[in-house]
């Protein structure tokens, strides 16, 4: 059943109480989606997961209503804004990257062929007088925070096995505390680096015209306004409804590709809605009222970010299958296949 948005905002509130006192935000361009969006693309996405991985998530009372804790983790990076200068700087830039119309981020790299670390990328942009900070890493947050989830569904593999072939009491009881630790960083992990892969849906995040066309060729005319925190914030708590996001949801969609590539192409897509974010906002009041079509443009932004989010999770669970735990490390496949049985002793033996 659809929640409202006031239903929302009691759960959570109920969900972060203990975690979250107050605190005082500042305007950023690397806010996405506001709070009511990201805590939508949470947890619809996590609501449309195959029952195999719902299963995980949900196997200990903490998880019980795992949904809810990655929904609500989801926002948490637009949360701690404003933990102090270090910490923002930081992490901002994480949440965008700026590509131009002629697919070079900020005119130095091509998109099309990103380099393979966040280090290279930024030599790259230095060459060119930028760095990291200045033009965005969304590409590489998104791919890092995969690459984590993969490793936190390895361990549940392995220390799922460790469990069900454990021949002591001490290694019984080493399992059951791993896993249920894992359990819980799993959903962390997942919330968290959820929100970058909603942020990714978002055109302005990916692209130079962040908020309002900016001073570049401009035939179309399209709008210097700041269009971005009313196109993503009020917008989507005003008009957007869970019901539609959900309808609008697509299957699941298997790129049998690298999470590199599966990012870039998700990147690339959202990209190539920037015309439409302008083409619907004619005028300076735009992005305020209920106009069919953009909502129905901003419903479907909404869902590619729920979906994307859905679809690499699922990735990750069958990519952590032939991942590698502990050091010296393991093979997940030897240890489901039995060629290799785990105990205490084989994690953290130092």
């Amino acid at each position: 059943m659809e929640r409202t948005k006031t239903q929302r905002a009691g759960r959570a509130i109920g969900w972060l109480s203990a975690l979250i006192l107050a605190g005082t935000f500042t305007a950023e361009r690397a806010w996405a989606w506001g709070h009511t969006g990201h805590v939508e693309i949470g947890e619809i996405a996590a609501e449309a997961l195959p029952d195999t991985i719902k299963s995980i998530l949900r196997t200990d009372r903490w998880s019980d209503d795992a949904e809810t804790a990655i929904a609500e983790w989801n926002a948490e990076l637009d949360v701690s804004k404003g933990a102090g200068s270090i910490h923002d700087f930081e992490r901002d830039p994480g949440h965008f990257i700026d590509i131009d119309d002629a697919g070079l981020v900020f005119g130095i790299v091509p998109f099309a062929t990103m380099p393979g670390s966040r280090r290279d990328f930024d030599t790259a942009l230095r060459a060119g007088g930028q760095t990291q900070y200045g033009t965005g890493y969304l590409y590489y947050s998104m791919v890092d925070g995969w690459q984590q989830v993969r490793k936190d569904f390895a361990y549940i593999r392995a220390f799922t096995v460790g469990l069900r072939t454990a021949s002591n009491r001490a290694d019984r009881d080493f399992f059951v505390e791993q896993l249920a630790l894992r359990r819980k960083l799993l959903l962390r992990d997942i919330g968290v680096w959820g929100h970058y892969v909603a942020d990714g849906s978002q055109p302005m995040h990916v692209s130079v015209h962040f908020n309002g066309w900016g001073n570049y060729p401009n035939p179309n005319n399209y709008t210097t306004a700041p269009i971005h925190a009313p196109f993503e914030g009020a917008f989507v708590k005003s008009f957007v409804t869970e019901r539609a996001i959900r309808a609008a949801l697509p299957r699941y969609r298997d790129c049998g590709c690298q999470i590199e590539q599966r990012v870039h192409d998700y990147l690339a897509t959202t990209l190539a809605t920037i015309d439409q974010t302008y083409r619907l906002a004619p005028g300076s009041a735009n992005y305020t009222t209920p106009n069919p079509q953009a909502v129905a443009f901003v419903t479907q932004r909404v869902a590619a970010g729920a979906a994307e989010l859905r679809d690499m999770i699922v990735d990750a669970w069958k990519a952590s299958a032939t991942a590698t735990v502990g050091f010296p490390v393991i093979n997940v496949t030897d240890i489901e296949s039995g060629k290799v049985r785990v105990t205490r002793t084989s994690f953290w033996s130092d």
